[in-house]
């Protein structure tokens, strides 16, 4: 709406306030005290010498200020202008709308052809933000143009919005906060493209879901997924020899010993043949197996370390751990 209309618009108005006074509009349902309409009498009066003099921020305050204390069609209206001088279309074009719904009355006839006329120029300059969310199914979406929420169940219709700069963010439970700005111009209609990232997890933490693709094999591990086996220790490999070179001395021993008690009791025996005899033979037999058990064991200790040390006695190079490699290829992927 151009300034002369504006004019065309405010003069009028400050007649009707001075020759009618506020309350011409019939009196709301809920019945308000006397001193509730003169404070919002006053107020209003206060905000139409603010228009006339062209202080519209002043006029647009104590506007809304006694719109809030007491209802009146003229409110409404005067309302309207101060927030179309002031840039805030939007909520023009509804205070607009709101007189124009109101009961007519003789004392605000003249003014409905200029508020249909404002509505449809107003109709033409605001801007519309259109809101597209990618992924469109994500729960607890809270949606802010300029910091100000809008409902969940206004997302599916275009934003009306006052022309000029406009920040639109979006956020959801488990997603980083998205953030667009976007310039609006009068009657346009912008998309505002709004994509949601899940937050990343911190190190160490399970993702959901993380189980719904296949992992990566770790290193080491063996084919089918079967985890990788654990590599014998140098201290388990050399005591086994060990254990058993000393096992089987020590057996070679107590057979030779068992042995000789025999051979001992056999030359003690008044016969060669009887129980005495047969029982010094027996002994001293199992003599001689338990000392050919305790050399089989001392033969097998002493073949396991000639060959843990390799040719020429040098000790068996071990292959680089592999668990130094895991780090790396973690590393690499990440």
């Amino acid at each position: 709406m151009t300034p002369r209309r504006t004019r065309a618009l405010a003069g009028p108005l400050a007649l009707f306030i001075a020759a009618a006074g506020l309350l011409a509009a019939p009196a709301p349902a809920a019945a308000q005290s006397a001193a509730d309409v003169a404070v919002a009498r006053e107020i209003f009066i206060e905000g139409s010498e603010f228009a006339k003099q062209g202080r519209w921020e002043e006029a647009r305050e104590r506007y809304e200020r006694s719109l809030a204390i007491k209802r009146a069609p003229i409110t409404l209206y005067s309302l309207g202008v101060a927030q179309q001088q002031t840039g805030q279309l939007v909520e023009a074009l509804e205070s607009f709308r709101a007189f124009l719904v109101e009961p007519s009355a003789p004392a605000t006839k003249e003014y409905e052809k200029l508020a249909r006329q404002a509505v449809q120029e107003l109709e033409r300059h605001v801007a519309g933000l259109d809101l597209r969310l990618s992924p469109d199914d994500v729960a607890g979406v809270v949606v802010k143009i300029d910091g100000i929420e809008v409902p969940a169940a206004a997302l599916d219709r275009p934003r009306p919005v006052n022309p000029g700069n406009h920040v639109v963010t979006v956020s959801a439970p488990g997603y980083r906060e998205a953030r667009r700005s976007v310039a609006a111009a009068p009657g346009s209609r912008v998309v505002v493209m709004l994509t949601l990232e899940r937050d990343a997890p911190a190190p160490g933490a399970s993702t959901p879901g993380a189980s719904a693709g296949p992992r990566a094999p770790s290193a080491g591990a063996l084919p089918g997924g079967a985890p990788p086996r654990a590599a014998p220790d140098a201290a388990t490999v050399r005591v086994v020899p060990i254990v058993l070179l000393a096992g089987g001395l020590t057996t070679v021993a107590a057979g030779v010993a068992i042995g000789l008690l025999g051979v001992a009791s056999a030359s003690d025996a008044p016969t060669r043949d009887g129980d005495a005899a047969d029982a010094a033979r027996a002994q001293a037999l199992a003599g001689d197996i338990v000392a050919g058990a305790g050399l089989l064991a001392a033969g097998a200790g002493v073949l396991v370390l000639v060959l843990d040390r390799g040719p020429a006695g040098a000790p068996r190079r071990q292959a680089p751990p592999r668990a130094a490699v895991g780090p790396l290829r973690l590393t690499v992927r990440f």
